[in-house]
């Protein structure tokens, strides 16, 4: 499969930025590697990615009201660094939910420097991703679903956070 995973944007500073999550997606795939030929399963990088992801969300919660807003929440979800290192395209925005696409991914040009491909690609993202679903998880009014990636071989990968509607 073929992978289009293009940076549009660079500077220094960003560049850096990238590059620490370049290392992250190294360090998140050399310690499945090794945890695999030790015969551990790679549940505990899941449970471990979604506990980082929930801390996010405590950290989240602290600049955002219990009543927030989908601008509220997309502005702190959707804050700098991250808007420009992932090149974040808010696509569609209600009151109730956001589309948010991000146009490139520095853990996926790291995963093919280190010669994953298809699957295992996919499967790197969707541990990731872990972090991106506890987010959801953590704000009970809220609603994650992630769509198509980049490491499926897409163009973007596709972020939808909807308000849960009250019964």
């Amino acid at each position: 499969m073929a992978i289009t995973n293009v940076k549009r944007k660079s500077s220094p500073a960003l560049d850096g930025q990238r590059n620490i999550c370049q290392r992250r997606a190294a360090t998140i795939s050399n310690m499945i590697k090794c945890a695999a030929e030790r015969g551990l399963d790679k549940q505990f990088a899941r449970d471990a990615i979604y506990k980082y992801g929930q801390d996010i969300a405590a950290s989240m919660k602290e600049s955002l009201n219990e009543k927030f807003t989908i601008d509220e929440f997309l502005e702190v979800f959707a804050s700098q660094p991250h808007f420009d290192i992932y090149e974040m395209e808010v696509v569609k925005k209600t009151e109730d939910m956001f589309l948010i696409h991000f146009n490139y991914c520095p853990y996926v040009e790291e995963w093919l420097k280190q010669g994953y491909c298809d699957d295992e690609l996919s499967e790197l993202c969707d541990i990731t991703m872990e972090g991106d679903k506890a987010i959801g998880d953590s704000f009970p009014g809220l609603k994650f679903t992630l769509g198509k990636t980049i490491a499926q071989g897409h163009c973007v990968c596709e972020l939808l956070f909807e308000k849960i509607k009250e019964k």
